[in-house]
């Protein structure tokens, strides 16, 4: 056992002289949960709150005891709120999580986490915390780091997804910028031998507007007014129509400059037109770095891409080679959920029950978890 701290009432003068272990006051006052002793020690030197041992302890990693019980956590709570560094480490690697993690310290746990803990750091030996809970049989601290960890891989995601969308967008405004100087190249080519032929210059026959299907009468604006006698308005006096009566006006000319268009009730949904990167991106994973990288057809040079997996980064850069199960809601069809094919269900429909069960249990009785 080592001795406690001296505390000399009323003069308030502290005996911080090192132990026989090596050790300083401030670390037995932690060892031994001391919280008024830690207080007094703090407040009269607070540069002592990350003093080192002979092994790299600090006082941090000291409270980390079963021998400070019962005011570890209040001793921890107030070492982390007057600056004590949550992610320093001993001369072994050890964080101050891989203690709490080992000595099964739940509240410290959730404590070290919520001051920002890294739940993924490695000791020397490559132990993680979760490791260590594994390893000494803390279950729940086991389940409660699993999951931080299962979060923060998720915003980890998240971010790389992120980036990933953003390289696709200048990707594909890089395909459309090639495209776009292949076919004006191939203008100036037109243009250049035109010129030479002595032709006039081509026109540009694109429609400024699509015509309906619905009406076949229906004209361009350019054809309407190249050839106005073939515009006419369906309404428009005939021979031998509804207007030989007289009693009715003559409509007035309808407008050509844009072809109508006529919308029957609800149309149908059209999946949207993503460029084909395929012929124009590569992705791979480097065999040295294992870091993912990708080179485009104009650029042949290797250029890191997100951390994510490979089936991933294609599934968002390569839309067109993974389509979706349902291009759009008209193609969503109920289905009876008796039809669902279920995991583990028998293929027959002659199959005894029990054999669903032995099923069942095979898949929920893993080796290992009991």
């Amino acid at each position: 056992m080592f001795p406690a701290v001296d505390v000399r009432s009323p003069e308030r003068k502290l005996d911080v002289s090192v132990s026989r272990q090596g050790l300083p006051a401030l670390h037995i006052a932690c060892l031994y949960g001391q919280l008024a002793t830690v207080q007094l020690l703090l407040e009269s030197e607070l540069e002592w709150i990350n003093s080192s041992d002979d092994q790299g302890r600090r006082p941090v990693h000291m409270v980390l005891s079963f021998l400070s019980s019962p005011n570890t956590s209040l001793c921890l709570r107030y070492l982390l709120e007057h600056g004590a560094d949550v992610n320093i480490t001993t001369d072994s690697g050890s964080t101050p999580l891989h203690l709490a993690a080992s000595e099964g310290l739940l509240d410290c746990t959730e404590i070290l986490v919520q001051a920002g803990a890294d739940v993924s750091a490695k000791d020397s030996v490559g132990h993680a915390p979760l490791d260590l809970a594994r390893i000494w049989c803390r279950r729940e601290v086991a389940r409660y780091l699993k999951s931080c960890m299962w979060q923060k891989d998720k915003e980890k995601e998240l971010q790389e997804r992120k980036l990933v969308q953003a390289l696709y967008s200048d990707l594909v405004d890089m395909v459309k910028l090639e495209k776009l100087s292949k076919k004006t190249l191939t203008d100036e080519k037109i243009a250049e031998w035109a010129n030479n032929k002595g032709f006039p210059l081509l026109k540009d026959f694109t429609p400024r507007a699509s015509v309906s299907k619905y009406h076949t009468q229906c004209l361009v604006s350019d054809q309407n007014s190249s050839n106005p006698k073939q515009a006419k308005h369906p309404l428009e006096h005939q021979p031998g129509g509804p207007q030989e009566d007289g009693a009715s006006t003559k409509q007035p000319p309808v407008s050509s400059s844009r072809p109508w268009t006529l919308f029957m009730g609800l149309q149908q949904e059209k999946p949207p037109i993503v460029p084909d990167l395929r012929d124009s991106v590569s992705v791979w994973r480097d065999s040295s770095s294992r870091q993912p990288q990708y080179t485009t057809k104009w650029d042949s040079t290797p250029r890191p891409a997100p951390d994510l997996p490979l089936d991933v980064l294609k599934r968002v850069l390569f839309p067109r080679a993974f389509p979706s199960r349902i291009a759009s809601h008209q193609h969503f069809e109920p289905q009876d959920i008796l039809e669902v094919q279920h995991r583990g269900y028998p293929q027959s429909q002659s199959s005894s029950p029990w054999t669903e069960v032995a099923m069942h249990l095979a898949e929920l009785l893993e080796p290992g978890h009991y």
